[in-house]
């Protein structure tokens, strides 16, 4: 990003920023484009050609993708935060919206389908049961008990046995 891009505090401008992404965009989705026509050539000239082009763009947005990088790391180098009340809520729609901040202070919300909030879900309690793992914690006594529905004695001809948790 040049210099004249950015604003006096250092943090590049929206609309630049904007064309840069843009321009990576770009250059991915004709890499994409010459590797498609590549595997569809009708002979070995035609597939070296496009995939050639294929390998200059992959390149060349692997290039742009390296610089544009920093530059969005610098405007955006911190976590983003959950807020304390209602981070967290379902739409009519079925959709589940998380409320969060930027280290700016601006709000931030990302919306889910109920499907990928699930799989956020599972992920972010994988990751959290591996960490726990990591420092010797363990998971068992965070979770609550699962309810075991007792089989009347009547049908098994057993004492019902307690569950331990």
């Amino acid at each position: 990003m040049s210099a004249d891009s950015a604003t006096p505090a250092g943090t590049p401008n929206a609309p630049d920023l904007l064309a840069e992404i843009n321009d990576l965009c770009e250059a991915w989705a004709r890499a994409r484009v010459a590797r498609v026509l590549a595997e569809h050539s009708a002979d070995h000239a035609e597939y070296e050609r496009h995939a050639n082009v294929a390998d200059y763009w992959e390149r060349e947005s692997r290039t742009r993708y390296d610089a544009l990088v920093p530059t969005i790391e610098s405007v955006a180098s911190r976590p983003v935060q959950i807020e304390k009340f209602m981070p967290v809520r379902t739409l009519p729609s079925g959709h589940v919206e998380v409320h969060a901040h930027d280290q700016h202070a601006r709000p931030v919300v990302v919306t889910f389908t109920g499907a990928e909030a699930v799989s956020v879900a599972i992920h972010l309690t994988a990751h959290a049961a591996i960490g726990l793992d990591r420092t010797g914690a363990k998971v068992d006594p965070l979770l609550p008990a699962v309810p075991v529905p007792t089989p009347p004695a009547a049908v098994t001809g057993r004492a019902p046995v307690p569950n331990p948790r």
